[in-house]
């Protein structure tokens, strides 16, 4: 054995003796001999008849969940969590646990309220459940999520990871703590997108309201479309850049907004729209012509009859608007 491979092999007994002790310092009361090698294998999940628009309820804080559809109209689910190597820990990996309810299926995976400890060793937590088309999908708890396929309507709430969402139709809501946020092919009457710490991309996306927040991170919007009778839209950055190519419906109320970056804005020709646009440092220009410059009061285009309104604000950036951004069909 080399002097690095037991250098190593020292530092990682050192790293267990030390977690150890500070669990149990902490109220854990977990003596060393408790700790045993963490086996986990993942027990089969038969699939689930429960009609054709289900209600899926998914629960798993600690797994990425990848939601796609299901090609015989039932709900499969499969746990694709690995452990290998020098794992140890004071119980066991708490198996997913799959139930029918009155509307629909529960998938959720219990509290593991163990001490673990990797030595030369890995693990992933995941799980893989695809399901009807028409199936409403609700994840109240997950490290990051991918969503694909889905029409009856989507609700993301993830702990850390990031979240993706594709080809989707219905209403939509989704938040990260720690991640970004994509939504590319959405159609539907509302979709409400806010991560606390990650970028915000949106691509093809038609939309009667949106809601797109970051606390930190830049937002990025391609082909959107908001349309209806009263169409609204916030996008809004604490931290970032924002750059947005958009047809905006008339009668309707947007803001596109951040405390920190430039604002880049690209509208059809034929938009019907009252733009107001302010910086506190920074210029603004139209169509690649500079406005006169005055900090203290907003800037204001019409384009069409301005029927809708929209406010563009930064407090330290630069605004561009541009009136030719013709949208793909």
């Amino acid at each position: 054995m080399s002097r690095l491979s037991v250098v190593a092999m020292l530092l990682a007994a050192e790293v267990l003796i030390a977690g150890m002790a500070v669990y149990a310092l902490g109220g854990g009361g977990v003596p060393f001999a408790n700790m045993h090698h963490a086996d986990f294998a993942a027990a089969p999940i038969e699939p689930m008849a429960a009609g054709e628009t289900p209600a899926v309820a998914i629960d798993d804080a600690d797994s990425r969940v990848n939601v796609g559809v299901s090609n015989d109209g039932l709900v499969h689910v499969r746990d694709l969590t690995q452990m290998r190597g020098a794992i140890y820990s004071t119980s066991n990996h708490p198996q997913l646990r799959v139930t029918r309810t009155a509307d629909g299926v529960r998938i959720e995976r219990p509290a593991a309220h163990h001490f673990s400890v990797e030595l030369f060793g890995f693990s992933t937590e995941a799980i893989q459940v695809d399901v009807p088309s028409g199936s409403h999908v609700q994840i109240a708890r997950c490290s990051g999520a991918d969503v694909d396929g889905i029409t009856g309507g989507v609700n993301v709430q993830s702990q850390d990871g990031h979240v993706t969402l594709s080809h989707l139709r219905g209403n939509v809501d989704a938040s990260t703590d720690d991640g970004y946020l994509s939504a590319t092919n959405v159609q539907g009457d509302r979709l409400a997108m806010e991560s606390n710490d990650g970028h915000l991309t949106l691509a093809d996306v038609t939309v009667g309201s949106l809601v797109a927040r970051t606390h930190e991170g830049r937002i990025e919007a391609s082909n959107l479309k908001i349309a209806g009778a009263r169409p609204d839209a916030t996008l809004h950055s604490d931290d970032g850049p924002l750059r947005v190519t958009g047809a905006f419906g008339p009668n309707g109320s947007y803001e596109i907004s951040t405390e920190d970056g430039s604002v880049n804005l690209r509208v059809p020709q034929s938009s019907d729209l009252a733009i107001e646009a302010s910086t506190s440092d920074g210029r603004i220009d139209v169509d690649g012509s500079s406005l006169a410059r005055d900090d203290s009061a907003p800037h204001r285009l019409r384009l069409g009859a301005g029927s809708g309104t929209m406010k563009l604000a930064t407090s330290d950036g630069s605004i561009h608007i541009y009136t030719n951004g013709e949208l793909l069909q």
